[in-house]
């Protein structure tokens, strides 16, 4: 069978360009046109995305002086309330102070060790004790509200109490722990 198109007869000829057209057709809409409005549609979300990040840089941009004054301000705290903590070499007068307290306050010390402290704070560092006194009532209340008035650098961790006797002012064993904290970083300021 020889092909030849002058054999070919115009209805041949044009259903021949109908299904051309149409695989044309075909083609184009798979290979060009679904690709485009795939992209027109990935760019469109994108351009929302980089559109809402626009308006949180703007806001941020606005509220830049605000955080800066904040953070300024908190800076100065910091510095103000590192400069208030006892350094390392002031701890043995603290504890020193604390005695002379106790005598103060009429307890007896009977023990004073150091414990494990835990902190993540730069610059300072968390050094635990552990006390056990002996007095009256009032007595080892008083020296354990002095420890609590040291709370600007000091925290009580634990108070255990316990009766010796049953006398109608008995005397209280006292074990209290508690943590100093302390600078150790280069000097925050007035002292």
């Amino acid at each position: 069978m020889n092909f030849n198109l002058r054999n070919l007869r115009q209805r041949d000829i044009a259903i021949i360009v109908v299904v051309l057209t149409l695989v044309a057709g075909v083609l184009w809409y798979f290979y060009m046109y679904q690709p485009s409005q795939d992209r027109v549609a990935e760019l469109e979300s994108e351009i929302v995305r980089l559109e809402t990040e626009i308006r949180r840089g703007e806001d941020a941009r606005r509220n830049l002086p605000d955080l800066r004054l904040a953070v300024a301000l908190l800076e100065e705290e910091r510095r103000v309330f590192l400069s208030q903590l006892p350094t390392e070499s002031q701890v043995a007068a603290l504890i020193d102070s604390l005695r002379l307290t106790s005598d103060q306050a009429g307890t007896l010390i009977n023990s004073f060790g150091q414990s494990t402290a835990q902190t993540n704070v730069q610059d300072v560092r968390a050094i635990g004790f552990t006390i056990a006194t002996e007095g009256t009532f009032v007595q080892t209340m008083g020296f354990i509200d002095t420890l609590e008035d040291l709370q600007r650098f000091t925290k009580l961790n634990t108070v255990g109490l316990s009766v010796a006797d049953d006398q109608v002012d008995p005397v209280l064993n006292s074990s209290v722990g508690f943590t100093i904290y302390v600078f150790t970083g280069t000097d925050p300021g007035e002292r």
